[in-house]
């Protein structure tokens, strides 16, 4: 998997992994907006460039069983990967078809939700291929699917 610096458009390796309350309570202020720390009741993954160990994003996901789904309770970027003058493309691309990933894993055939800030849904359902259910949008098998080969292979 792989994001893409803005400037010089080249590929940078990154990869997703569990992070630590430890590492957690190092970055969360100084690098993201949101307080993680509230929310470590659920599983908080880090995306990070590899070459630099330079943690770009995070993701907090909460399993579903009896609905059979992921939820993104949160997706953030870095400060300095916001908006106009992000430093690197595709991190929250790369994090939610990572999300997906994690529900074909448990079985529940690629099925995440989340429920965005209202001034986000067309983005998510344009650039994602998220459907709107109610306050919820989802990614369902053959959305999913897209979003990991498209995401997480070193391909374009």
């Amino acid at each position: 998997m792989y994001l893409i610096h803005k400037t010089t458009h080249e590929k940078q390796l990154c990869e997703i992994k569990p992070i630590s309350d430890s590492l957690l309570k190092r970055i969360a202020k100084k690098s993201f907006s949101f307080d993680w720390l509230e929310l470590t009741e659920y599983d908080i993954f880090a995306l990070n460039l590899q070459n630099e160990k330079k943690i770009v994003g995070l993701m907090a996901l909460k399993n579903v069983p009896d609905e059979l789904r992921i939820e993104i309770v949160l997706l953030e970027a870095s400060k300095e990967n916001v908006g106009e003058h992000k430093e690197y493309e595709r991190i929250a691309g790369c994090l939610i078809a990572f999300a997906c990933r994690q529900s074909f894993l448990k079985g529940y055939s690629g099925f995440v939700s989340l429920v965005p800030k209202t001034r986000l849904i067309p983005h998510y359902m344009n650039a994602y291929g998220f459907q709107q259910f109610g306050r919820q949008l989802a990614s369902n098998y053959p959305n999913s699917q897209q979003l990991i080969k498209k995401y997480l292979s070193n391909e374009e």
